[in-house]
């Protein structure tokens, strides 16, 4: 870059004057002709009544600056200026006004007995309306329009197991029938479009008249769908929040919608199901296969099935807590980050510690001596604190028979019943939402897609219309 620059001085290329202490060199910038310094660096012009005039930070973007005296031909040309929306953008389409109606509370916030209730009404729930009625997707081998590309050599696992679960979900939408000419395959939340690349592939070819839908609220880099050159692909950028998806023109000129997604983090997945099953999409709506995920990213006021889960007996403490306790079945280790560095901490001190009393102990008796009286201490105030343990038992034995039932709920809440308890609160959250589907015209169910060693968030929604 320093080369370029010299090059560029040495052809006599206008560059600004101002010099930058910070840097102790002079701005690189190039400006126009006649002038000494670029926009930033340039001194402050007069205005018309003889007064200096004023950069102030634009208010479209405050990272750069603009002169108040041009401030309205700036906001005309602003690459920041507010564009115009396309007509399916509409602001909080399907997003309640009232996200914040019911805040979220950690669950150290929450009285231990409240969720010992809610454990309790998740394994009865989950043994009632769940556990007989998921199921494993039928397994097959890797699907023929992934194969090569899981084939090639020093492929890495993790994106193995990503094509492991592409596969798993073409299959599963070819077997229950959901592949038709005239479909539009909406993605929502496509991220870098993989799974519509594959989709297209196998299922989008000139003659059966079908194209792919991609939907995501971020501008990508390196987007897979770049690769399909065939005008029946076309990504859009819109908030599902936002995504009037019966006035998307794809959509409107199809005769039936197909929903799909792998991995729609928490509330997403609620909006996702909101466009699906609108107005004027959901007549065309053939089916819906989500692969969900982060149900810790859920809220309250968003989630679709709220009303399902009230007729199941889980009121809005009740499903706040459970917003906690999902995040149980993929946290790992089982403690928070600040309790791990504490005990590690712990750790090292106690190890350095012990290095130090054998040093100690090695120089001579005198030494030793001393840390004989120091280890009786230890000792006393070892069975100080085992006659307070006997005591604090004894106290125990004496109080009501519910602080028993809490230390023994404290002492239950092991890693793997929390996994457990984790997983169970994911599949109740996604049987509401399987509940809100069947209300609204469709068979639905929850499948296993892929094994947990191929991915711990396996559960999907798979939704067909009712004919």
């Amino acid at each position: 870059m320093t080369d370029i620059i010299k090059l560029e001085n040495n052809l006599n290329v206008p560059q600004c004057q101002y010099f930058v202490v910070r840097k102790k060199r002079l701005c690189r910038m190039t400006v126009r002709p006649g002038k000494q310094y670029c926009g930033e660096h340039e001194p402050q012009p007069k205005t018309v009544d003889n007064k200096e005039d004023k950069r102030i930070p634009c208010p479209n973007d405050p990272k750069h600056t603009c002169y108040i005296s041009k401030l309205e031909k700036h906001l005309s040309i602003c690459n920041a200026r507010a564009v115009d929306l396309p007509p399916y953008i509409v602001q909080n389409i399907n997003a309640p006004s009232d996200l914040d109606a019911y805040p979220r509370r950690l669950l150290s916030q929450i009285p231990v007995e409240s969720l010992m209730q809610v454990i309790d009404k998740v394994n009865l729930l989950y043994d009632k309306c769940i556990k007989e009625h998921i199921t494993w997707a039928p397994q097959h081998p890797i699907h023929t329009t992934v194969l090569e590309e899981f084939n090639e050599p020093n492929r890495t696992e993790s994106s193995l197991r990503h094509l492991r679960q592409v596969s798993s979900l073409l299959w599963l939408i070819e077997n229950e029938g959901l592949v038709s000419d005239n479909t539009c395959y909406v993605e929502l939340g496509a991220g870098k479009g993989h799974l519509s690349y594959y989709a297209c592939c196998a299922w989008c070819s000139p003659a059966s008249k079908s194209g792919v839908l991609l939907v995501d609220r971020a501008s990508l880099r390196h987007k897979r769908d770049n690769k399909l050159t065939d005008k029946s692909t076309q990504r859009i950028r819109a908030d599902l929040a936002h995504l009037a998806l019966h006035l998307v023109p794809a959509v409107a000129d199809c005769v039936t919608v197909l929903g799909f997604a792998k991995h729609l983090c928490g509330i997403a997945t609620d909006y996702a199901l909101r466009c699906i099953t609108a107005e004027g999409v959901l007549e065309k709506a053939k089916g819906i296969v989500l692969a969900t995920c982060c149900h810790h990213r859920c809220e309250h006021a968003g989630y679709i099935a709220n009303k399902q889960l009230q007729d199941l007996g889980i009121n809005s403490e009740d499903l706040n807590a459970m917003l906690g306790m999902v995040s149980w079945a993929t946290c790992g280790y089982g403690r928070s980050r600040e309790v791990r560095k504490r005990l590690e901490a712990q750790k090292n001190s106690e190890q350095a510690t012990e290095y130090q009393t054998d040093l100690d102990h090695s120089e001579d008796q005198a030494d030793s001596e001393l840390n004989d009286l120091s280890d009786s201490k230890d000792q006393s105030d070892s069975l100080s604190s085992k006659d307070q343990n006997c005591n604090l038992s004894i106290e125990e034995e004496s109080t009501p028979t519910d602080h028993n039932d809490v230390s023994n709920f404290k002492a239950q809440l092991t890693k793997e019943y929390k996994e457990q308890v984790g997983r169970k609160a994911k599949a109740l959250l996604d049987w509401g939402r399987v509940l809100y589907l069947r209300e609204k015209g469709f068979e639905a169910k929850l499948l296993y897609y892929v094994p947990t060693s191929v991915s711990l968030e396996n559960v999907c929604i798979v939704a067909k219309k009712v004919v």
